[in-house]
């Protein structure tokens, strides 16, 4: 067996992680760690997007009326960031009180989005740009998946 084979490298690191675990155990509560980062992420991805929306001389009303099909930063990987930030700030307030129940709370949140919201923006997006509207939906996830 070559000491390269991944099966035998994370043994090794496995190894590796215990070895400094026994000799310097820095303690951190992950739950607490996580979720502050996932926060920062998660309002900066609002922000970011917020500000291409800015950028591109459109609303960023739910309601409002759009000027421009913006495709462009974090709508490029996602036609909803904003709504993906706000799922993100909900998952890391579970993590930061870590809570397992407070999880279902991101799940409830996807579901009223995905089944309200979200198909009256893109209904109004549709009628108001057809041909790129398209073209962008069927080349952009809805969230991430």
């Amino acid at each position: 067996m070559k000491l390269s084979f991944p099966p035998v490298i994370t043994l090794a690191c496995i190894a590796g992680q215990f070895i400094l675990y026994m000799m310097l155990p820095l303690q951190v509560n992950l739950s607490l760690l996580l979720g502050l980062m996932l926060l920062i992420a998660s309002v900066a991805l609002i922000v970011i997007s917020f500000k291409e929306l800015q950028k591109n001389d459109t609303t960023y009303i739910p309601d409002g009326e759009p000027e421009q099909l913006v495709t462009t930063g974090p709508f490029s990987y996602s036609r909803n960031p904003i709504y993906l930030g706000m799922f993100g700030i909900l998952v890391a307030t579970a993590f930061l009180m870590q809570s397992m129940s407070a999880l279902l709370i991101p799940v409830l949140f996807i579901s009223i989005i995905q089944n309200t919201w979200i198909p009256h923006e893109e209904t109004k997006l549709s009628e108001k740009f057809t041909d790129d509207w398209e073209a962008y939906s069927a080349n952009t996830k809805r969230w991430l998946w």
